[in-house]
């Protein structure tokens, strides 16, 4: 959950009206699964809250927009502080990369991806929607790969800043073009395909082989 959410949890509990936070996830589904059918720019807060059987104020007393909203539904398909723990880090390093792309974009599920879609052409023309992502979304995926990587590097060796900022860029950047502008699918053999030939490449200078 968002940390605003929980603001707001905590504030509707102190008014004596808990918030429902099954609620949550059905408004969050129903977001995803809206998005992915109309496109960012189509979506309104009246059809998720007719969809997801709810009233307008419901909504706003969690999100206070539709950006919000989208950008939390988008962290509940990547939420970087479960995939960490579910990552087994008993794998070799360009599995655990692999796991963690997969995860983030869930490359399994159709609707995500659709919804992914939806939100990489609203991105370019919504500033809101664009620093909100970067905000959540890419911080927690460059802490996520630093905490995979860390362990493998050679004693006295680190990865500088621009480093670890294009990792980070690589298989998004990809993923996100491959929907949007190929409207293409993607599954597991091609973030694969980007972890042996743009990630481990860039990185294997720094590391053993075996932790």
């Amino acid at each position: 959950m968002s940390d605003s959410v929980k603001q707001r949890a905590e504030e509707e509990t102190k008014r004596g009206r808990p918030m429902d936070l099954s609620r949550n996830e059905v408004i969050v589904q129903t977001t995803l699964e809206l998005l992915a059918e109309v496109g960012f720019d189509a979506l309104t807060i009246e059809a998720i809250a007719h969809q997801a059987k709810v009233g307008k104020a419901t909504i706003y007393r969690r999100w206070a927009s539709k950006e919000e909203l989208v950008i939390h539904a988008v962290s509940s398909i990547s939420p970087f502080e479960s995939i960490i723990d579910e990552i087994d880090q008993t794998k070799e390093l360009r599995e655990q990369l692999v796991d963690l792309l997969c995860f983030c974009f869930r490359e399994e599920h159709e609707v995500y991806q659709q919804a992914m879609t939806a939100i990489g052409s609203a991105m370019p023309h919504n500033k809101e929607l664009e620093q909100g992502l970067h905000k959540d979304f890419y911080r927690k995926l460059r802490t996520a790969l630093w905490t995979i990587i860390e362990p493998y590097l050679k004693e006295n060796h680190t990865l500088h800043t621009e480093k670890l900022d294009l990792l980070a860029d690589v298989g998004p950047a990809l993923i996100v073009y491959r929907l949007f502008l190929v409207r293409k699918s993607f599954d597991r053999a091609y973030i694969e395909n980007i972890a042996d030939h743009l990630m481990m490449p860039m990185i294997e200078p720094n590391i053993i082989t075996e932790k």
